[in-house]
């Protein structure tokens, strides 16, 4: 890839203290279940407060990585991030001591230090020379990271301290990643061809942006409702929770296999496959399939989710040489994932959930429309359909 691809003269490698920074970030995306239910339970939080509280620090994180991406400078990144990763200690330590409206907008606040949090992994990833690689492995150790504390926290703090143990412990992880940030670098090296063509993304760049946004609104669409679809088929409670094992299970798989065979594959090919198979996935999931069935387009559900995220990166740069847009992927991923559930919610009934899979077709179809837009008009470009 040609700089006039978008490679960086001194691409930035991978770092472990932003790649830690950036897993603690997204820790709550994995975790809400288990912190927002846990609050519920505790009287703390009301059974809307929940969906609420998720949507708050979900949407804060996200405009926050899209808002420090515009207006900071990569640069003093150390102090930045310390400070960001102290805030977010701090904020998961307060939230021992509100409840109810205080609590939801406490964690909105949340998601405003996760967010800047955030922007860092999101910069590195975006000035690498093989963005599909540090991407794969960003999204594999997150989902690792948040297997791995959904699974301790209940049997560990959460034992004695309910809740608050749960809270103390990512206060404390957040406090590492502060530490992580001082041992991080100074500053990233400028993007590629930042003083041209203004500031502004271009049309063709906001359609690839708008498609991350919808497709991350048809995946969450889904997740959160899972456990009643599982449920529409037959299956109980229990076989509905190996459902939700298996897709997190092949989530991991799916990273792995974007790391090591990403470089050799097109992110156009890749992107709109992946899309022609969802639709396949959902219309099967749509037709009541047998418990095992629908275990198994659960886990290749699972498998294509993370799969997939690491060629978004791909068409963004693609699309913007300067690697702006790339720079907005998280803030539009993280706004798809509010949305799509936010939206699915109005949908469905106390007992029909699907609406929220017809909304999540909606999506995926128009995010699938505008990827094959996006990937015609490149074509036209030859140096960098070369990249796609």
């Amino acid at each position: 890839m040609s700089e006039a691809a978008g490679e960086l003269r001194t691409p930035q490698p991978l770092n472990g203290p932003v790649l830690y920074v950036g897993v603690v970030a997204l820790l709550i995306a994995g975790l809400q279940p288990v912190v927002l239910g846990g609050l519920a339970e505790a009287g703390r939080l009301s059974a809307s407060g929940i969906g609420l509280a998720a949507t708050a620090e979900l949407l804060a994180l996200g405009l926050a990585c899209g808002l420090a991406a515009a207006l900071l400078k990569p640069t003093g990144l150390r102090t930045k991030l310390a400070l960001a990763c102290l805030g977010h200690a701090a904020c998961n330590l307060a939230t021992l001591w509100v409840a109810d409206s205080a609590l939801i907008g406490l964690r909105g606040v949340t998601g405003l230090f996760a967010g800047v949090m955030l922007w860092s992994t999101v910069g590195m990833i975006a000035r690498s020379a093989r963005p599909e690689r540090q991407a794969g492995i960003f999204v594999t150790a997150q989902t690792l990271g948040q297997l791995l504390l959904a699974a301790l926290l209940p049997r560990t703090v959460m034992v004695s301290w309910g809740v608050d143990g749960a809270l103390l412990a990512l206060a404390v992880i957040s406090l590492t990643a502060a530490v992580a940030a001082i041992a991080g670098p100074r500053s990233f090296p400028p993007l590629p061809h930042a003083d041209a063509g203004g500031a502004r993304l271009s049309p063709l760049a906001w359609a690839g942006l708008a498609a991350v946004f919808l497709y991350l609104a048809f995946i969450v669409a889904i997740w959160v409702y899972l456990e009643p679809l599982a449920v529409t088929v037959g299956l109980s409670a229990g076989q509905a929770h190996d459902a939700v094992a298996a897709a997190l299970a092949m989530q991991v798989v799916g990273g792995l296999a974007a790391t090591l065979a990403g470089p050799r594959l097109k992110a156009s090919h890749v992107l709109i496959g992946a899309g022609v198979v969802n639709l396949g996935l959902l219309a099967a999931l749509s037709a009541h399939p047998p418990g095992p069935l629908f275990i198994g387009l659960v886990a290749a559900f699972g498998f294509l989710w993370l799969f997939v995220l690491p060629f978004h990166t791909v068409l963004l740069i693609a699309i913007d040489p300067s690697r702006r847009a790339a720079m907005q992927l998280g803030a539009a991923q993280l706004l798809g994932s509010s949305a799509g559930p936010l939206a699915a919610s109005l949908l469905v009934g106390d007992t029909d959930v699907g609406g929220a899979m017809k909304l999540a077709a909606a999506c995926l179809v128009a995010a699938l429309a505008l990827i094959v837009g996006v990937v015609t008009v490149l074509a036209r470009r030859m140096p960098l359909a070369e990249t796609l």
